[in-house]
């Protein structure tokens, strides 16, 4: 059975998964092509079924890369669904899942094109003593940065600058990602798989990834009131980290292109595949 396989014709860094996943797909009896979602060369009309791996460059080509999807959920199944793709790519979804009464870092989208006073504006309603600027649609750490409350000129300015190209967001910084960390809770074929802890990453930083770790009952609580609405995905990963409070709260609800960290839960890559056949034999 013939699958795409997107990634994009430079990545920005290692996949982790890329090499446990082609084994996983050999081994469920699959012929897996890897092509890059921006190779021109390649024809997305073609029928067949695509899986999204690791198209890390869409974040600079946002507009070319939702028209993508639009194309290729076209030509076969797409996993994940474009309707979930195309909306996860920008993280204005944070402020659906806080209406929804699902608990995230407090957050405040400025929109492209912003004033000076709207700017000013966002980072004036914040009472953290850091916080974090990063842009709406982004990859990795790209364009991620953290300030001090006595930053601020520094913070308009990167604020700016972000909101000439699009959207961003302005949130607290939350202090236990130093120590008990960024915890990432990866969902395979809509069953929850595994935990990673994940140390804090900003512009430049390389990503620092240890367990699995045990989760906790109000983490996996969290986790799944915000999957509810999607039903059972093939994948999916989402990010926490806790306030001073000690509730976790959701950083990222990863449904694009995430990694999924298959080495670091035996029988992973398996499962993701086993998910996926089930999915493309009852269509």
């Amino acid at each position: 059975m013939k699958v795409r396989v997107a990634t994009c014709l430079t990545l920005p860094e290692v996949d982790v998964d890329a090499e446990p996943l082609r084994q996983a797909l050999g081994r469920g009896g699959f012929d897996p092509q890897w092509l890059a979602w921006d190779d021109p060369s390649v024809d997305w009309d073609a029928p067949g079924a695509t899986i999204i791996r690791s198209t890390w460059n869409y974040s600079l080509h946002v507009d070319a890369f939702v028209e993508w999807i639009e194309r290729v959920s076209k030509a076969g199944p797409l996993f994940n669904p474009a309707e979930v793709i195309t909306t996860n790519c920008f993280k204005r979804y944070l402020l659906e899942l806080a209406q929804r009464g699902v608990p995230v870092v407090p957050t405040t989208v400025v929109e492209r094109g912003a004033s000076s006073d709207e700017v000013l504006a966002a980072l004036a309603e914040l009472e953290a003593a850091r916080f974090v600027v990063k842009p709406e649609v982004g990859g990795g750490s790209l364009g991620t940065k953290v300030f001090t409350d006595g930053e601020h000129a520094e913070a308009r300015a990167h604020l700016t600058d972000l909101v000439t190209r699009g959207a961003a967001l302005v949130q607290p910084y939350l202090a236990s990602v130093e120590d008990y960390g960024e915890r990432s809770l990866v969902y395979i074929d809509g069953e929850l798989s595994h935990a990673i802890r994940k140390a804090p990453r900003f512009a430049g930083d390389a990503e620092s990834i240890t367990g699995p770790f045990p989760i906790a009952d109000d983490e996996r609580d969290v986790a799944e009131a915000a999957l509810a609405p999607y039903g059972a995905l093939l994948y999916g990963r989402v990010d926490l980290a806790r306030d001073p409070g000690g509730i976790p709260r959701i950083m990222e609800l990863e449904l694009v292109e995430p990694s999924l960290f298959f080495a670091h839960e035996p029988g992973s890559a398996d499962r993701y595949v086993a998910g996926l056949r089930n999915r493309l034999q009852t269509r």
